[in-house]
């Protein structure tokens, strides 16, 4: 079935590639279009009118026909592997091979010509071969080898992935509930942050759940840093927070708080004043700011 279907493939590309030249050819020599029906009308009125048509005109015609059915046998004809098989001669048979035979030599003893008594000859004592001794097996205690193979755990048990919007759910709720914005949760040299939220008067809240208070101080810093690069005369307050800190905060500027409660506790006595009219546009431009910021900031 391949075979049929290539032939075809290749007949109707060969039978394509002709028909081009051939209307190339006659286009070009004789302006004649092989596929219009008008240019073969006329030449069958030229005929029969007795108009003399060019004699290679015809002569192309033929080579034409003869070109394309020769191309079709090429391509189309059968090709049968030429197998060469061996040529044995069955006249000859082989000549079988007989090993040669040894002829015993025999010794003629000298007869005596004087009568000799002859001396009793000694029996031979066939002396046999000394044996063999076999050397002694030896019998060496074996050791039993125990070795201690480690156990490897196939399959590491994952950590599992913390999700900030959702395992720091209840602290944006709360600052939401004191009328605060809150802007994100991004992760600041190392450091995953729990909330950032904004309020009125550039105030800035970032805080964190155990971590030690050195990394809350590093994310502070970095923050700072962004900060004073960007902005000119502008300055942004801000409050950092530790729920369950690893270490002593003590010193450090930096609250913390045992449990979400504490701090919802804590936030609730300081609420967010809402800007006025006149200064919702510059809470508006500082809100966009820090969104940037935090944009940013997660990715250095």
């Amino acid at each position: 079935m391949n075979n049929r279907i290539n032939n075809f493939l290749i007949g109707l590309l060969w039978l394509l590639a002709s028909t081009l030249a051939a209307t190339f050819w006659f286009n070009v020599m004789y302006g004649f279009n092989i596929f219009s029906v008008q240019h073969w009308q006329h030449l069958a009125y030229m005929q029969a009118i007795g108009q003399t048509v060019k004699l290679s005109f015809y002569i192309s015609l033929v080579v034409i026909v003869i070109i394309v059915t020769f191309g079709f046998y090429i391509l189309l004809h059968p090709r049968f592997r030429h197998i060469t098989m061996p040529i044995f001669d069955k006249n000859t048979s082989p000549k079988p091979h007989t090993a040669p035979v040894t002829q015993p030599v025999s010794v003629h003893a000298p007869q005596p010509t004087q009568k000799t008594e002859t001396a009793p000859q000694p029996t031979a004592t066939t002396a046999s071969a000394p044996g063999i001794v076999r050397p002694p097996r030896l019998n060496i205690p074996t050791v039993t080898r125990t070795e201690v193979v480690p156990r490897v755990p196939l399959t590491s048990t994952p950590k599992a992935r913390i999700v900030p919007e959702t395992e720091y759910a209840d602290i944006r709720a709360a600052f939401e509930s004191a009328g605060y914005v809150f802007k994100g949760t991004p992760k600041i040299r190392g450091v995953q942050t729990a909330i950032i939220a904004i309020g009125t008067g550039e105030v800035l809240w970032i805080g964190a759940v155990g971590v030690m208070a050195s990394d809350m101080q590093r994310a502070v810093e970095t923050l700072s840093g962004v900060f004073s690069d960007t902005l000119d005369d502008i300055e942004i307050n801000i409050n950092a927070f530790i729920i369950a800190p690893v270490d002593s905060v003590e010193n450090t500027g930096i609250l913390s708080f045992e449990t979400v409660n504490d701090l919802r506790n804590y936030i609730s006595g300081v609420p967010n004043t809402p800007p006025n009219a006149d200064d919702q546009d510059n809470f508006d431009a500082y809100s966009g700011y820090i969104g940037t910021v935090v944009d940013y900031i997660g990715k250095i």
